[in-house]
């Protein structure tokens, strides 16, 4: 049962930051809210087991980059403006979870604060708030190639560190991470053309 209420608030924050990071930048988040679902249940599952480990600090920064992941390999967005966008997000997020974090913690926390940032990024949504970013200034040359790379390799040393601890676990929800965000960045790309 802790796993599934885990999960369950989990999975709430981190759908809760992604739609405020889309819609804060102008993009629509309902575009892409089934992929989001499911990527980020296995963010919610490797953070849940590597907290198991005692290694939630690493949960942290790699919640972040599937953050960055999802948005160059499933939206599309040049990389930088995906690292930009998911950083304006989830320190946004951070912030806010810091400052209430002495009056409430643990599943309220991150349900008062998921229901926030869903409330704000209505509003920017209705009043037409938002930045719109000029993605084209910052396209790297060959960026599908990098981003797959990125994944690759991010699999590779997680794969590793995981085996050091023995984490068969984490092991295989890197593993389906991996491929997922490749399939939709192939998949993308083959819809551009």
């Amino acid at each position: 049962m802790e796993l599934v209420t885990f999960l369950l608030f989990s999975t709430l924050e981190v759908l809760a930051v992604f739609v405020f990071m889309m819609v804060f930048f102008r993009e629509n988040p309902m575009d892409y809210i089934w992929q989001a679902v499911s990527i980020s249940v296995l963010m919610g599952l490797q953070s849940y087991f590597l907290r198991e480990l005692e290694l939630g600090y690493v949960a942290t920064v790699i919640n972040l980059m599937f953050y960055v992941l999802i948005l160059a390999a499933i939206v599309r967005l040049p990389l930088i403006w995906a690292a930009i966008i998911s950083g304006v997000g989830f320190f946004s997020y951070g912030i806010v979870q810091a400052l209430m974090l002495a009056i409430v913690g643990g599943e309220l926390l991150q349900l008062i604060s998921s229901i926030l940032f869903l409330v704000i990024s209505y509003a920017l949504y209705k009043f037409g708030l938002g930045f719109e970013a000029p993605y084209d200034l910052f396209r790297l040359p060959g960026e599908k190639n990098v981003v797959v790379s990125v994944i690759l390799v991010s699999f590779v040393l997680m794969t590793i560190a995981m085996y050091v601890q023995l984490s068969w676990v984490n092991i295989m929800f890197f593993g389906a991470a991996s491929a997922l965000f490749i399939y939709y960045a192939v998949r993308k790309e083959r819809e551009d053309k």
